[in-house]
């Protein structure tokens, strides 16, 4: 390698750097525990571009950055759309599973997400919680994390929001066999005409518990 190339890899190595902190600054802060299939398959996506450009030394610097930039756009894109839309936000990010509901083992939930008795209990060790018996809700999030609500800690009706960025949760309203009737009236009676106005919403023992936009 030639004393020209070295400069040239080196320089691409820096610019390659600078540019792609600034494009995960742009993307957004998130704990690696709480990286999605989706942010999974852009970080690979851009790592093999960051790994070619350096490879091809003839090549400019744009074969890396405009592919990497539009990534960026529809990444996005894609995020300003999941906030509109449960179901986006749900297929993008993936749906959450409730492996234990009400106390009870949902066998099926299992099946659905390949999720076995032997993963259930590792991950329940390692909460400290020697058996089932024990979790009043069990939750494996989209990204494959299982969240646990112990019995005694209970202070929810269904861990699942109610209304999420103005919009209705219907599958939560199901599950406490509720309606948006009761919702209405409940909001109406915290002085709020309509979803839209609240940022988050559950149903707590006592009550409904909201954060409305500001």
């Amino acid at each position: 390698m030639s004393f020209y190339e070295i400069i040239i890899l080196i320089s691409k190595t820096i610019f390659s750097y600078i540019f792609l902190l600034i494009i995960l600054k742009i993307m957004g802060k998130r704990e690696m525990s709480q990286v999605s299939i989706f942010d999974l398959v852009i970080f690979l996506i851009m790592s093999e571009l960051f790994s070619l450009a350096l490879n091809d030394i003839d090549s400019s610097i744009l074969h890396f950055v405009i592919p990497v930039i539009i990534i960026v756009i529809l990444e996005l894109v894609s995020a300003f759309i999941s906030m509109k839309s449960i179901k986006v936000r749900n297929f993008l990010e993936g749906k959450v599973s409730f492996i234990i509901y009400k106390g009870e083992i949902d066998y099926l939930e299992m099946k659905k997400n390949r999720f076995n008795i032997s993963d259930l209990m590792l991950q329940l060790r390692n909460k400290d919680i020697q058996s089932p018996i024990e979790v009043e809700f069990a939750i494996l999030e989209g990204n494959g994390i299982l969240n646990v609500i112990k019995k005694k800690d209970l202070l929810v009706e269904y861990p699942d929001p109610l209304i999420i960025d103005g919009k209705v949760n219907d599958e939560a309203l199901k599950k406490l066999s509720l309606n948006e009737n009761f919702l209405y009236s409940e909001l109406s009676k915290l002085n709020y005409t309509s979803p839209s106005q609240i940022f988050f919403a559950q149903y707590l023992k006592d009550g409904l518990f909201i954060v409305p936009f500001k």
